[in-house]
């Protein structure tokens, strides 16, 4: 029996990232010693309702960051670092990173400092070797370490592991490493949902993030291209009208732009469903015939690839729901969508309209495509996920 430990500084969010190493922790424990790594130990119950994972047989060790947990990783045969653009060097026997995202393409101003931290480093490392006075010298030492981008760290993994292809490919380019795509597990929100049970309503799941904040959602966006189809009347298909549901969470560092797009659906047939319990998330999946998704839409995939959706949880969740996929065409979505087939995609506003108006007013089509939908989204079934994990170790 192997001593496994799973690093994750977010236990606590209970998000996309936590449901991952929740699925490594709970598979895993069932033929090895499991011991998760984090500031503080995840709620076992909370994991159940909001992960759909196990982690009673999972034992915990607090580590409050990268260094604690390299450190900590001497201790087992295998380390499996699930924490979003870490840095920890792992020494143990087997290193697996499981990537959600490296961190951003460095700036020129990055580069600068980077290379301008390294020439210090050179001139003060002699000095604090010998150094006896205050702690001064050493603070700067640290302060000069932060600012040098340094990968050698990269070297001291065993494997590393993508939630997509497009991940995959930004390790390459950012991290100079190749990565195994081994795509999260999504567990149906609501499933086997009959197509008559659905209804006329555009769904989108998606935290409101302000722009600034670097991963937001675009509800504001497609609010637009929602607002342009009802002002044309073309949300009006016979005696039924079209309705737009926004569902997420916000917190305070997003709240003007969560109030603008709350703003903006006035005297529309808009719902905006803020910090809603689960059961709301539900029924909307359960009543909507079109989903859709615009993370990216409007960035520059080159200088801001982070910005974009890795993979996409939510648009698996909606598809296993049967909601005909409508996703913006790069990045994770454009690799669970199958165009045409399952859903489409679209790069522009217009676009988007003029396919959500296709599906709209061709019944026999959306039921052909949610059939489809539902049909590609089982592929990202905890099954595959758990044979992943076997084939890995």
């Amino acid at each position: 029996m192997s001593r496994v430990a799973i690093y994750n500084l977010y236990w606590h969010t209970y998000g996309g990232g936590e449901q991952v190493s929740g699925g490594f922790a709970e598979h895993l424990a069932r033929s090895h010693d499991v011991t998760l790594l984090g500031p503080v130990a995840p709620d076992v119950e909370a994991g159940r309702l909001r992960l759909g994972v196990d982690l009673s047989n999972c034992r915990h060790v607090s580590v409050m960051g990268d260094d604690e947990a390299s450190e900590a990783s001497e201790d087992f045969d295998v380390f499996v670092n699930g924490t979003y653009r870490s840095n920890a060097r792992n020494r143990s026997r087997v290193g697996l990173y499981y990537v959600h995202f490296p961190e951003p393409p460095p700036t020129p101003r990055d580069r600068v400092r980077s290379s301008v931290s390294r020439v210090g480093l050179r001139c003060v490392t002699p000095f604090v070797k010998g150094w006896d006075g205050d702690d001064t010298l050493h603070r700067i030492k640290r302060g000069l370490e932060k600012r040098r981008r340094d990968l050698s760290w990269v070297e001291s993994y065993t494997r590393f592991l993508a939630n997509s292809e497009y991940t995959a490919r930004w390790v390459r380019e950012l991290w100079g490493a190749s990565g195994d795509v081994v795509y999260p597990a999504v567990r149906p929100v609501v499933s086997d949902v009959p197509n008559a049970d659905k209804g006329p309503l555009i769904a989108s799941l998606g935290r409101f993030f302000d722009p600034s904040l670097g991963h937001c959602k675009k509800q504001r966006d497609m609010l637009e291209a929602y607002t342009r189809l009802h002002q044309a009347g073309r949300t009006n298909v016979g005696s039924e009208t079209w309705r737009l549901a926004l569902v997420g969470g916000a917190d305070a560092a997003s709240r003007e732009y969560t109030l603008s797009v709350r703003r903006a659906a006035v005297n529309l047939p808009v719902d905006v469903l803020i910090n809603k319990p689960r059961s709301v998330v539900e029924d909307t999946l359960r009543s909507a015939s079109i989903y859709w998704h615009g993370t990216g839409f409007g960035e520059d995939v080159h200088r801001h690839p982070e910005r974009f959706e890795h993979f996409g949880i939510a648009v698996v969740e909606a598809m296993l729901a049967g909601a005909v996929p409508v996703v913006f065409g790069e990045a994770g979505p454009a690799e669970i969508v199958r165009h045409g087939v399952d859903g489409y995609h679209w790069r522009s506003l217009d676009e988007l309209a003029d396919r959500t108006i296709e599906l709209m007013n061709d019944g026999e089509k959306r039921r052909v495509m949610s059939e489809s939908a539902v049909a590609r989204a089982r592929e990202f079934s905890i099954e595959r996920f758990r044979s992943a994990i076997d084939a890995l170790l």
